[in-house]
């Protein structure tokens, strides 16, 4: 009796034990970077069983979701929302511009400084496609980088701080990403410019943009501030071993342990993105099952 009663209690914990790490509701993935068109997309979510996508560009396309008339946007949210796939985050590229008066390490695209000048109607843009997207969620960058970043952080933090206000009052988050052409990238740069940044504004986290920077898990997360990362992407190209040496399954149990409770997000970033995308996943899916 004894025996069977032990029996049973292993049994009733046995979903419990098999529970993947983090839930396949929360992984997603950058649409146009598997995909050459929405419905190919659409049919990589629906292979891999997911319900979530971040929006960046019309996959296929150079368009930003955020700039297509309002009819465009409402006949694709609605292509998403009729097989039940929900957007997490928008991937804008707000601020991704030099500052007036810097000297960046790389040349400026041609139309960068009409970004800077507009960058509050851009901000507006992404925020009321991100209300009609229902995604609480949108990005920006620190600005081109320069030659000793740091000095520029008290700049920085002045102009993102109305446009995380404004995102705010619209009840959507401005999440700063790092970036390797910007002046926040490494997880020491990321430390230093947040304690200069409002509460409202959080950090999507890619490790794969400081790679050849840093070692970015175990060395830098620990300089994090882990309670202000909203969103994790991960470089396909790394979860397919290209040598960088980032310790994934480490690192995501560690976020989990830490608290983190938002999404792993593929981004494949390789020559080949699209065919490369089908084994990333796969590879993410592993391990955040555990």
């Amino acid at each position: 009796m004894i025996a069977r009663r032990v029996i049973l209690s292993y049994a009733g914990l046995a979903p419990l034990l098999a529970a993947d790490l983090v839930p396949r509701s929360r992984v997603s993935f950058i649409t146009d970077e598997v995909a050459k068109s929405p419905q190919e997309a659409i049919a990589f979510a629906r292979r891999f069983g997911l319900t979530i996508v971040e929006l960046r560009q019309v996959p296929g396309t150079r368009r930003g979701y955020w700039d297509l008339i309002e009819a465009e946007q409402t006949e694709a949210l609605r292509e998403l929302a009729d097989i039940g796939l929900f957007i997490s985050f928008i991937d804008s590229g707000l601020l991704a511009c030099p500052i007036p008066g810097t000297t960046p390490l790389r040349q400026p695209g041609p139309k960068e400084a009409e970004r800077f000048t507009n960058r509050m109607e851009e901000l507006r843009r992404v925020v009321d496609f991100a209300q009609r997207a229902q995604a609480s969620k949108i990005r920006c960058f620190t600005f081109r980088r320069v030659a000793d970043p740091g000095k520029l952080f008290t700049q920085i933090a002045d102009l993102i701080l109305p446009m995380a206000e404004y995102a705010a009052k619209q009840g959507v988050q401005l999440l700063v990403e790092n970036e390797s052409s910007c002046n926040m990238n490494t997880c020491s740069e990321i430390a230093g410019l947040m304690k200069l940044l409002p509460a409202s504004a959080l950090l999507n986290w890619d490790p794969g943009n400081a790679s050849n920077q840093e070692r970015a898990f175990p060395d830098g997360y620990k300089l994090l501030p882990v309670s202000r990362i909203a969103n994790v992407q991960l470089k396909g190209k790394s979860l397919l071993g290209d040598g960088d040496g980032t310790d994934w399954p480490g690192l995501v149990k560690a976020l989990v342990a830490d608290g983190y409770r938002g999404h792993f997000a593929l981004e494949t970033h390789t020559r080949d993105r699209v065919a490369d995308s089908v084994p990333a996943m796969e590879r993410l899916l592993g391990i955040v099952a555990g």
